[in-house]
């Protein structure tokens, strides 16, 4: 049985660029690897998701190069899925121009898939043999690897890491008051603090190395903004992703550790601060989906800006009500895609959930009759999770812009 803290751990996945081209870069590792010889016809089938998502994000040291078709070039050159969502930390240039080899032959399909699920799956066909890779549910989640239709057992394999996903949040973690004990225990398993500290100093870097793009702004808000950009503009940095997303691991961390540092509250404290967002932020990401309809920036990592700086202001019973404070003002904030305006939707997060705190902590709290809102956290969040399917029917439009530029 999966415990909490082994749920937060799998939450937790160090990525070199956006995700999703670094996850279409790893499923397609594994059809190289195994292939051993030259393509004929490259077949890739992903859900429209991952594949809005994939669309305009830049790829470390590629350039002007993206999308998803770029992502599996590379991933297929470079043949190395051990390296999982940090594979473009290897990209070179002889990588590059390989996989410009390949796609001058024009032997890649890309097939968009109507799922309700992440989906990717790679298949590469030579004058001899044929190779598939599969990911399904999960940016990780290899599902099947097959050399000429036989299975290759990846269980155990260091390249795939399956950890079954067999734990589910019950309604004691959507209560506030539970919060505390609940990180307590997480405190006290070391490979999960060991990954929170790394993931700190990863993505309080990546803060640092994105102000060069902002000019005039000096905020926690534009700190998350800056290190957004420039994940978003492929600048080759390691990032700490929380539920799938690199975004959401900036979003979340960064506000938390910075209000922290400000204060001096020492590490432990940062620690199990960053722990509470990440907590809110894989829960809330467990509603909608790792790649969802919705911006998960703001949906689940601006709720766990919340709830880690709550947590530090040793004000969690503000939680319910800050919480709809938050969400009044940023609900209906539809997905188009990972891109460099990404960094706005991560600004306007942060600075959304301090100011739905600070209203909050001066008695100002919206009604749960107001709208879609409930009287509390779990509540909204149900109402919010029920336009799931709206949102994902007008989302048709985005893939129809986007397949058009």
């Amino acid at each position: 049985m999966t415990t909490l803290a082994q749920k937060l751990t799998s939450a937790l996945e160090v990525t070199a660029g956006c995700t999703e081209p670094a996850a279409i870069a790893f499923c397609a590792s594994f059809a190289g690897k195994y292939l051993e010889e030259n393509p004929d016809k490259i077949i890739l089938r992903i859900d429209q998701r991952t594949y809005k998502n994939a669309f305009g994000a830049g790829i470390p040291r590629a350039g002007e190069l993206r999308g998803s078709e770029w992502a599996l070039l590379f991933g297929f050159v470079m043949a190395c899925p051990e390296k999982r969502l940090s594979i473009f930390s290897s990209l070179e240039r002889d990588t590059i121009a390989r996989a410009r080899t390949l796609y001058e032959k024009n032997i890649l399909k890309v097939e968009l898939v109507e799922i309700d699920t992440l989906l990717i799956a790679v298949s590469a066909h030579g004058p001899k043999n044929q190779t598939e890779a599969l990911i399904e549910g999960g940016h990780t989640r290899v599902t099947k690897v097959t050399v000429n239709e036989k299975s290759i057992s990846i269980s155990t394999r260091n390249d795939a890491k399956v950890i079954p996903d067999t734990f589910l949040f019950d309604n004691t973690i959507y209560l506030s008051q539970n919060w505390p004990n609940l990180i307590e225990n997480c405190y006290e398993d070391q490979t999960l603090q060991t990954t929170v500290r790394q993931g700190i100093a990863y993505n309080m870097a990546a803060a640092l190395h994105g102000q060069k793009y902002i000019k005039g702004g000096n905020g926690v808000d534009s700190l998350v903004m800056g290190a957004i950009y420039a994940r978003m503009n492929g600048d080759p940095i390691p990032v700490m992703s929380c539920a799938g997303s690199g975004n959401k691991g900036l979003t979340c961390m960064i506000p938390v550790v910075t209000h922290s540092r400000e204060l001096d509250l020492g590490e432990e404290l940062e620690i199990k601060g960053v722990l509470v967002a990440v907590l809110l932020t894989s829960l809330i990401t467990s509603r909608f989906g790792e790649v969802s309809s919705v911006c998960g920036a703001q949906y689940a990592a601006g709720a766990g800006v919340i709830g880690g700086l709550l947590f530090l202001k040793k004000e969690l019973e503000l939680f319910n009500g800050a919480y709809n404070n938050f969400i009044s003002a940023i609900g209906g904030g539809f997905c188009d895609g990972a891109k460099g305006s990404c960094s706005m939707r991560g600004n306007v997060a942060v600075s959304t959930a301090i100011t739905a705190i600070t209203h909050a902590e001066n008695g100002f709290l919206v009604s749960g009759r107001d709208g879609f809102l409930g009287d509390t956290f779990q509540e909204t969040l149900e109402h919010l999770t029920q336009y799931n399917p709206l949102v994902a029917k007008f989302e048709q439009e985005t893939i129809d812009i986007l397949r058009k530029k």
